[in-house]
């Protein structure tokens, strides 16, 4: 661990890993989180605020966010040469991640997510993404051509998935017109409820 004035800066040796696993335990808030494909460490990370407990065990970094009055605001940055599963509980909220750089294996984030902008790599296979109930004020931008699915189990409000609009009503499942006939595709799936909800490329 580093420390820069208010800030601290941490990281771990890549090694010879060659899958990655990024674990939220207590949500995640305030965060960054990017790719670069150059670096030889497994993640870097820089937080200001209360520092996250942040461990590694082989190709698993897991993030425990602790107490705080104020906001813990933080950056992390994902080793671009191996794949990655991101894993999230207790939810989301303020994150921008930007993983288009990165092969992504799966997502899901539990309780839901508020205030988030995803920007989605190109797959090469079928890419499931889950989140729990609740969720708001979310984007997800995947890259031109990509087929998804859209399922939402039911009181969603404020959906635009690629061109289609929606207003407010019950389940949505949505798939693109080529999804059946693709393997490199997002398969997204909102367990409860949605409100200003984007998917789009």
């Amino acid at each position: 661990m580093t420390t820069i004035g208010t800030a601290q800066e941490l990281s771990t040796p890549a090694g010879s890993v060659d899958t990655g696993r990024l674990l939220f335990t207590r949500g995640a808030g305030h965060l960054t989180i990017g790719v670069n494909g150059s670096m030889d460490d497994l993640y870097r990370a820089r937080f200001e605020g209360k520092v996250p407990d942040v461990r590694t065990d082989g190709g698993t970094v897991t993030v425990r966010y602790r107490m705080s009055v104020h906001p813990t605001r933080g950056e992390i940055e994902l080793c671009g040469g191996i794949p990655w599963s991101i894993r999230g509980h207790m939810g989301m909220s303020h994150v921008v991640a930007d993983l288009e750089d990165l092969e992504l294996t799966d997502l899901e984030i539990s309780a839901g997510m508020s205030h988030v902008e995803m920007r989605l790599p190109r797959p090469k296979q079928t890419v499931r993404i889950r989140i729990g109930g609740g969720a708001s004020d979310v984007e997800l931008i995947r890259p031109t051509g990509v087929p998804v699915r859209v399922h939402i189990g039911g009181g969603a409000s404020k959906l635009a998935i690629d061109e289609l609009r929606l207003g407010s009503g019950g389940g949505t499942d949505w798939r693109s017109p080529d999804y059946d006939r693709v393997e490199a595709r997002y398969d997204i799936e909102i367990r409860a409820g949605a409100s200003k909800l984007t998917v789009r490329s």
